[in-house]
Formats: structure tokens, sequence, C-alpha cells
């Protein structure tokens, strides 16, 4: 079995000459390993198997990564499949981030922070998640967004005596879904000045 550090791409396979179950794989033109040749059958079919994780639902060239390493699939042959991904088009981060971001805020309302988190989680590298995030928030309004959570939610916490508690615990809720401390203060005096938004006639 190759060692994990192992990689580069599988450029040849060849049935060793003094034992026949065996098979030698080249990386980058390069003698690399020798591997038994049911694992040569059974790696093979990597690029189906992921084929198979991406149909389900999008996911990023990371994801794909962590399901094969799952699968004790070697390196060189997991950047093989991803190689291989890229050149059939079923992987592509930028977009991948792009619609996530997208589908996230129209379906949660999600802030900013939550969905840059989100997008690093699965993966996705920073610089994608930003341009993705800056992109999706130059288009909507994060303002009213946030509104939407604060406004379903502050009823819910009028049981709460102590009035600098219920701002606090109504603080953390919303940067729970991803708002900074610029967009929810001026809602929080907003709330308890009147209890509700007021609404600019002129906006």
């Amino acid at each position: 079995m190759p060692d994990a550090a192992t990689s580069g791409t599988i450029t040849r396979l060849e049935s060793q000459v003094h034992n026949d179950d065996r098979v030698s794989v080249y990386l980058d033109g390069e003698f690399a390993f020798g591997i038994h040749e049911d694992l040569v059958v059974k790696h093979s079919l990597q690029v189906g198997a992921a084929l198979d994780y991406l149909a389900y639902k999008p996911r990023t060239e990371e994801e794909v990564r962590r399901k094969l390493r799952q699968e004790d699939v070697p390196s060189p042959v997991i950047e093989d499949v991803i190689a291989r991904l890229y050149e059939l088009e079923y992987l592509d981060d930028e977009a991948y981030a792009h619609d996530y971001a997208h589908n996230r805020f129209s379906s949660k309302k999600y802030g900013p922070v939550r969905i840059r988190r989100e997008l690093t989680e699965r993966g996705v590298d920073r610089r994608l998640a930003d341009a993705a995030v800056d992109e999706l928030f130059a288009e909507v309004d994060v303002t009213a967004a946030a509104w939407t959570h604060a406004e379903k939610r502050w009823p819910r916490l009028a049981g709460e005596d102590d009035p600098r508690r219920r701002r606090q615990k109504m603080y953390r809720y919303l940067r729970r879904r991803g708002f900074t401390s610029n967009t929810i203060r001026p809602i929080l005096d907003e709330l308890e000045q009147d209890g509700t938004r007021n609404e600019d006639p002129l906006r």
C-alpha cells in the first residue's frame, strides 16, 4: 500500500513480470509502488463512486476527498479521481460557493458570517468563500434579513424580566445566524424602544 504522503497523477499501470497478481503503479511517468491486481479493479471504480456521491447533491473538492479517504482509497488514486472529475466538469468550487451562498440566504436568511463559515467548513477556499459572500450581500439587504429573524424571536423573549439579559439573548441569537455587531446593535436599539421595526417611508 502506498504511503499517504505519496502524490501525483497515475500515468501507467503495468503487470509485474515476476509476480502476476501484482501491478506496478507509475506516478507522473515514474514507478511509485506495487499493489494487488484486485485493488486495481476496485480503484478503477472510484471515479464512478465519486460521481454517485456527487449525484446526490453538489459537493466541494474537499468533501469528495474526505469521502474517498473514508473508503480507504490511496492518496495517488484520490488525486487521479479529483483530476478526472475536474476534466468532466463535475467539480467547481467557485460555482458551488456562489450557489450555496445564494441558496442559504434564500431559504434561511442567514447573515454573511454564518454563510462564510459554512462554506469554509465544507472545504471551500477562503478566497472563494469571501468572493461568493461579498457578491451576494452586495445584492441583498442584510439588515432586512436580520430583522426577519429579530421580529420572530423578540416576542418569545418577553418572559425575560431583565432588559439587559433580553438584549443579550437577542444579540447572541442574531450572531448565531451570521450577522455582525454593526447590523445587530441598531436593531436591538429599535426593539428596546418600540418592540418592532420603524420603517423609513423614504426607503
